[in-house]
């Protein structure tokens, strides 16, 4: 090898020697750089973490202070808790620059299904403005939850004969269980003790001595108001006249009409009711259908000859019907002033005043029928609109539009009256609705509920007849279901024709039958009520201990007025009677409906307490509080 060729090679070995040299040097010098950008990417991820802790917290402040006190929380809007207070770190220490402000306020689901729903946003913001916003969302609890709960349990009455409790219990009094025995199927709170426990089953254990939950305020149920005045229907029923103390002189009826014509009445806009109220002098035998001192000459009582039903009125005085009432003896009656007895032909049974079943029409075919009147002597139908939908006057003459034993006169012009006076429940019909129909007064009840709705009044409550859904608690999930509020400050009643209390249409006064003479105000000896009632005085039955004690027997039990079927929940300030264990009153048979705990009525009222929470983050990028707190306000 020549000298030429070793200085050549040592020449490249010292340029890939100063080569190596460079790549450590550059390599050295880029893990210095990345180390010191990672040091700063975790500096700043770590203070991200700790200002979004630093928000949490806030949610956590607001919610503890706000928790059982719904009152802090306004109509409408919102309001501050904190603002601009001072963040620390980890060790205490104020982090420099940096603020927290707390705001909360009421907000809630689009369709107002859901009660009450606060929300707290806490926002953490620097020189710059907000850099973090978190928003927790805070449910109420419902009072919807309760199969039962009283504030106060009264005297005299106890948990017994085979009671079957399945949703939750809660009092905030002393409660008793008699040796006869109950069981509770749900959780079982009372503020006090129980006396008789050992004759109480309890599936899910219970707790005495546990926490005070108050009822609403009168106040709180009168806003419901504001709902029903924004979808048109709040009424004010007559006032004055000579009544007793739970005398309605309104009543709505819930009616379910086929418009689709499937054979079915539970279409999402299927749901209707309507409203009656009296005129002139108060009628309480008339109006609600309660019993007189002579039922064989009422103008509610009376019985079918063929498909046509006629007062007893029209039998007892043939041709001399009461002003404002039209018809004919009944065909085939024998004397025209037959009166109501066990003899007589057809279904003995009473209808509140205004349904079509006490006006028989004499002309048209076939004639005599049953048919609508829009106003009589005693009352009138309020009217929805001039200008019905064809829609709803088609749906009438379909056979699953019937309302239980309806038979009536179905002709284009009578169904065209009719659907005049047909309040939609829907937001395809009124998109004004809320879910909320308020009454300032007494109003009565019955019908086939086909919506989610609450029923609100500034006084009592009297339930007629059967409250039923037209489609069946626990049948379909809860987001597509029925469900009923009953609201009151004042008493929830059944009334007398709805107790189903024996009673003989030949004996005048008398509060006694016997036998065959013993009859029932309907077909059935059972009543329904499918609902959620809150009285902030007591659910009770009206003259629960009157009459006879062992003409209505129930599921095996001899002793009573019929059965009475429960599902759903009842809410009292003091627990009212229902039955006795002698055998007066309904023999009760409760059932729970799921759906009132999961989708209560619409804006019924909360226990306060919140019963879940749920957890945002919000875009802090041009993050206006009044601005986020206006786009997520309750449906009003």
């Amino acid at each position: 090898m020549t000298g030429s060729m070793r200085k050549n090679e040592r020449g490249i070995a010292l340029i890939v020697v100063m080569l190596l040299t460079i790549a450590v040097a550059a390599l050295a010098a880029a893990a210095i750089f990345l180390t010191s950008g990672v040091t700063l990417v975790s500096k700043g991820h770590e203070r991200q973490e700790e200002l979004r802790n630093a928000a949490d917290a806030g949610i956590e402040l607001g919610r503890s202070a706000l928790n059982g006190n719904p009152a802090l929380f306004p109509d409408t809007g919102y309001r501050a808790l904190f603002v601009n207070q001072p963040v620390l770190d980890a060790n205490g220490a104020t982090v420099s620059g940096v603020t927290r402000s707390v705001y909360y306020g009421p907000t809630g689901s689009a369709t107002g299904q859901y009660g009450i729903f606060g929300s707290v946003v806490s926002v953490i913001q620097d020189a710059s403005g907000a850099v973090v916003v978190r928003r927790g969302e805070l449910a109420q609890e419902s009072f919807a939850k309760f199969a039962y709960y009283t504030d106060s349990e009264g005297s005299g009455i106890c948990f017994g004969n085979g009671d079957n409790i399945f949703g939750p219990v809660h009092t905030n009094d002393d409660m008793c269980i008699y040796s006869s025995g109950a069981r509770f199927r749900s959780t079982v709170e009372v503020s006090g003790t129980i006396t008789g426990v050992g004759y109480g089953t309890f599936d899910q254990g219970y707790t005495e001595r546990g926490a005070i939950i108050p009822l609403p305020s009168t106040a709180d149920l009168a806003k419901l108001n504001t709902y029903a005045t924004a979808g048109g229907m709040a009424y004010t029923p007559p006032t004055g006249g000579t009544v007793s103390s739970s005398q309605a002189r309104m009543r709505i009826e819930f009616v379910a009409l086929d418009l689709d014509g499937d054979g079915r009445v539970t279409g999402p806009d299927e749901g209707f009711y309507r409203v009656y109220q009296d005129t002139g002098t108060a009628n309480p035998w008339y109006v609600i259908a309660n019993r007189i001192a002579n039922a064989n000459t009422s103008e509610n009582c009376g019985h079918y000859h063929g498909t046509v039903f006629y007062t007893a009125n029209r039998h007892r005085y043939g041709a001399g019907f009461a002003p404002g009432h039209s018809g004919t003896a009944p065909p085939s009656s024998g004397a025209a002033n037959e009166a109501l007895s066990s003899t007589a032909t057809g279904a003995l049974r009473c209808y509140p005043g205004g349904d079509e079943h006490l006006f028989v029409a004499t002309t048209g075919a076939p004639s005599p029928r049953n048919t609508f009147v829009a106003a009589d002597s005693f009352g009138q139908w309020v009217r929805y609109t001039t200008t019905p939908s064809a829609q709803v006057i088609a749906a009438l003459a379909n056979p699953a539009s019937a309302n239980g034993d309806r038979i009536v006169d179905t002709t284009l012009a009578n169904r065209t009256l009719l659907a005049q006076y047909l309040w939609p429940l829907s937001r395809s019909f009124n998109p004004n609705s809320k879910g909320v129909i308020y009454v300032n007064g007494k109003v009565a009840l019955s019908g086939v509920l086909n919506a989610k709705l609450t029923v609100a009044a500034s006084d009592n409550v009297t339930i007629i007849g059967d409250l039923k859904y037209a489609i069946a608690p626990g049948s379909t999930p809860c987001l597509s279901a029925n469900i009923l509020g009953l609201l009151s400050p004042d008493s929830i009643f059944m009334a007398d024709n709805a107790v189903l209390a024996p009673w003989d249409y030949t004996q005048g006064t008398s509060n006694t039958c016997s036998g065959s003479s013993c009859r029932t105000y309907k077909l059935a000896s059972d009543e329904t009520l499918q609902g959620v009632i809150l009285s902030l005085m007591s659910y009770t039955v009206e003259n629960y201990s009157t009459g006879a004690t062992s003409a209505e027997p129930c599921s095996g039990t001899s002793t009573g007025r019929g059965c009475l079927y429960l599902t759903g929940g009842i809410i009292q300030q003091t627990r009212g009677a229902v039955g006795t264990t002698s055998g007066s009153g309904y023999v009760k048979r409760y059932a729970y409906d799921q759906c009132a705990y999961q989708t209560p009525p619409p804006y019924f009222p909360t226990t306060g307490r919140f019963a879940r929470n749920r957890y945002y983050e919000i875009d802090p990028v041009g993050f206006n509080v009044a601005t986020f707190f206006a786009s997520l306000r309750p449906n009003t």
